[in-house]
């Protein structure tokens, strides 16, 4: 049998019929096939939860917060080796780039092959539409991620079969702009026009279809695109909806963003752990990047006996972190060199004393109420010599720490009880509060500022901010840049900044300004966009590029 399509797209576990999966090096052949599965709307869902995985895959892997968070202005890595963290890859060595490519058009050819079955299967008509539109979400989902990180890319909707395989490898970059536009019709067709699935926030409990991708991911996404297409008008259209979902954003408490907080009310998207029926868990290690440096350890000899103090071997009778003890951090983790915040971030735009309650949950002066955990100096822990017996959790600064301090990344991202690295926490991928700001830009591109403010200090109040208004402002330009300032703030490590400045237009000059050192070292303009590997030029034949990589000799 043939290659699939550019190498990769495959519907592996999806398997209808039979594909060939070369980068498997092996052929797999389905037993189940549309006449004898698949004939119920019970089991074409399980078809779509195969659709799911791909997104697992991407989301579990902290090289992917690196691309999206560490490679802006807000989060920084100071310790060579996280390829991913500043920009050290190219066509011919991709890092992970070559598995986010495989993993989103894997999922793009499983949602085809699902919404082909489902066309194909006797389910009632009413059902029918409410699994196809499952299935456009999550593909519109999956191409949206494909445009904001590699920008044009082949763009196909059919089931892949062996007389169409050839073709579609060979498909050339499709501009996003077309793409985008293809899609926001799609979604509008079926989550606005015909009311496919249950207009519900994701994770309410009336929801009928809870945790799923249903409406509020559909309406977000479409939102998102028609921002990148600068339809300001359609884009409030999509998040007007969510609006009439979600109701104010202050009626979500500001601590429950925390992820270890899972499927919390404000949630229009979480990636949550996977469980079988084994009692298989899929984990992140995403905690173990972002929680201060363990303490007591031997620097010279890590987990694999060699000598890479990033990686330590650590005393398990113990929970200090960074010299503080942290009861709620336990003694089995295990911490790598941490992401920290730009001089950026934590002077600029969050200082110790703005007021912002986003910043801390707990700090010198007592807890935060309703505080947020974005950043940390210190902790309600103890020291060394405290008879926790007698002493009540105090103020601790960590280890050579002042107020003014570069923090460590606060409990927002921190996984309690952590075993070893296995992060078991939910990632927050889309929240109401992203949709708020989204209205409040698309409100301001159509000239309104005053109801642009008002989306705006819908997310400053629950920060404890004061309120703006037109008139605090030399122009629209300002008001604009306050807006991007608070998707910094409010959206902070949340898998979205990456893709902001770039459809702002001011990635470049922005990590110039204020990035890390080792990223503005390495990165080139061209790297706004991952490289398609070169392996899948190759496989198109020629049709798929990397022109803008090229120009820099990437």
């Amino acid at each position: 049998m043939k290659k699939t399509v550019l190498h990769i797209l495959c519907g592996a576990l999806l398997t209808i019929g039979s594909v060939s999966c070369s980068y498997l090096k092996e052929d797999i052949y389905g037993s189940s096939t549309r006449k004898t599965y698949y004939q119920t709307a019970v089991q074409i869902e399980t078809g779509l939860n195969g659709c799911y995985l791909p997104l697992r895959d991407i989301f579990k892997e902290v090289k992917y917060f690196y691309i999206t968070e560490a490679q802006t202005d807000l989060m920084q890595m100071g310790s060579s080796g996280q390829y991913e963290a500043y920009c050290q890859y190219s066509t011919m060595n991709p890092q992970f780039c070559a598995n986010l490519w495989a993993n989103l058009y894997r999922g793009v050819s499983r949602c085809n092959t699902i919404l082909s079955t489902i066309e194909a299967s006797s389910v009632d008509e009413s059902e029918k539409a409410a699994l196809r539109a499952e299935a456009v979400v999550l593909r519109s989902l999956f191409y949206y991620l494909l445009t904001c990180n590699f920008g044009d890319v082949p763009f196909y909707e059919e089931e892949v079969t062996d007389r169409n395989n050839d073709r579609i490898a060979h498909l050339p970059r499709m501009s996003a702009s077309e793409t985008r536009r293809t899609l926001i019709q799609e979604l509008r067709k079926c989550i606005i026009e015909d009311r496919a699935l249950p207009f519900y926030p994701t994770y309410a409990p009336a929801n009928p279809k809870q945790y799923r991708a249903g409406a509020a991911v559909g309406l977000m996404v479409g939102g998102k695109m028609c921002l990148w297409e600068g339809m300001w008008s359609e884009a409030i259209d999509f998040f007007s909806l969510l609006e009439e979902m979600y109701g104010p954003l202050e009626k979500y408490k500001l601590s429950d963003v925390a992820f270890r907080n899972r499927y919390t009310g404000e949630s229009i998207l979480e990636m949550g752990q996977t469980v079988t029926d084994y009692g298989y868990k899929v984990y992140g290690e995403l905690a173990s990047r972002c929680e201060p440096m363990r303490g007591n350890f031997d620097p010279d000899l890590d987990d694999e006996g060699d000598d890479n103090s990033e990686v330590t071997e650590f005393d398990t009778s113990t929970d200090y972190y960074a010299e503080v003890g942290i009861p709620e951090l336990g003694s089995a983790s295990r911490t790598n060199s941490p992401l920290r915040p730009t001089n950026h971030m934590y002077k600029d735009l969050m200082p110790y004393n703005s007021g912002d309650r986003r910043r801390h949950s707990c700090t010198a002066a007592g807890q935060v109420e309703d505080g947020g955990g974005w950043m940390q100096c210190g902790w309600f822990g103890f020291n060394a010599y405290d008879d926790r017996s007698v002493v009540k959790p105090h103020w601790l600064y960590f280890d050579g720490m002042s107020a003014t301090s570069r923090p460590y990344l606060g409990d927002k991202f921190w996984c309690f009880n952590m075993q070893y690295k296995q992060d078991s926490n939910n990632f927050k991928i889309y929240r109401y509060a992203g949709a708020v700001l989204n209205m409040a830009e698309a409100h301001l591109r159509r000239g309104d500022e005053d109801l642009a403010c008002s989306y705006l200090n819908q997310v400053r109040r629950r920060a404890g901010l004061p309120e703006v208004k037109p008139a605090d402002f030399a122009d629209e330009e300002a008001i604009l840049k306050m807006i991007q300032d608070e998707c910094a703030r409010e959206l902070f490590g949340e898998y979205n900044r990456k893709h902001d400045l770039v459809r702002w237009g001011i990635w470049w000059e922005t990590i110039q300004e204020y990035g890390g050192s080792l990223l503005k070292t390495n990165a080139r303009p061209c790297h706004r966009y991952c490289p398609i590997p070169q392996v899948q030029v190759t496989y198109s034949g020629g049709a798929l590029d990397n022109n803008e990589y090229n120009q820099y000799g990437l």
